[in-house]
């Protein structure tokens, strides 16, 4: 994962930030299968749910897989 391009380990804070984005079914979705896991691992798995959202993250967070 990276950030400006450079490697980046998400956090569980900054996972929060993105939430707010996210789609709360999918995201409630998510948590009911994986809570707790590594904030890495739950946007991972939150993007096999909804692929679009990796355009946010590019757009809005400047993270891309």
């Amino acid at each position: 994962m990276t950030r400006h391009g450079e490697e980046f380990e998400l956090t569980e804070q900054f996972l929060n930030d993105i939430a707010l984005y996210m789609d709360d079914e999918k995201r409630e979705q998510v948590h009911d299968e994986l809570a707790p896991c590594e904030p890495e691992e739950f946007l991972k798995r939150y993007l096999e749910l909804d692929p679009d959202f990796e355009d946010v993250l590019k757009s809005e967070f400047s993270i891309e897989l």
